[in-house]
């Protein structure tokens, strides 16, 4: 799988998420209008979801891999000062997951 790799941004003291950006540095971003670039070789790969809300496009990221619960921001972003990064500010990250306890059997 190739994209184009990206920084983890997150606070120094305080990491709200249990996603793969609250422990890896670097990740590899694919999806829709993002350059085939460089392999995944070993980094965690987030797809750019794009979505349109009353009207606007709004972006996030999220880990490719199937889980269960309900993903959610968990406070990380991404970014690169590559040009061809789709977006002009960092993109939030969607890799907190949460299962849901009201679920019955």
């Amino acid at each position: 799988m190739k994209g184009l790799i990206a920084n983890v941004y997150r606070a120094e003291n305080y990491n709200c998420t249990n996603g793969v950006t609250s422990y890896c540095n670097s990740v590899l971003l694919v999806g829709n209008g993002i350059p085939e670039l460089f392999e995944a070789d070993g980094m965690p790969v987030l797809k750019v979801v794009r979505r349109n809300i009353v009207g606007r496009e709004h972006i996030h990221a999220e880990p490719i891999e199937a889980t269960r619960g309900n993903r959610m921001f968990g406070g990380n972003f991404v970014y690169t000062s590559d040009g061809r990064f789709p977006s002009p500010y960092p993109i939030p990250v969607h890799d907190r997951v949460e299962e849901n306890s009201y679920e019955t059997d």
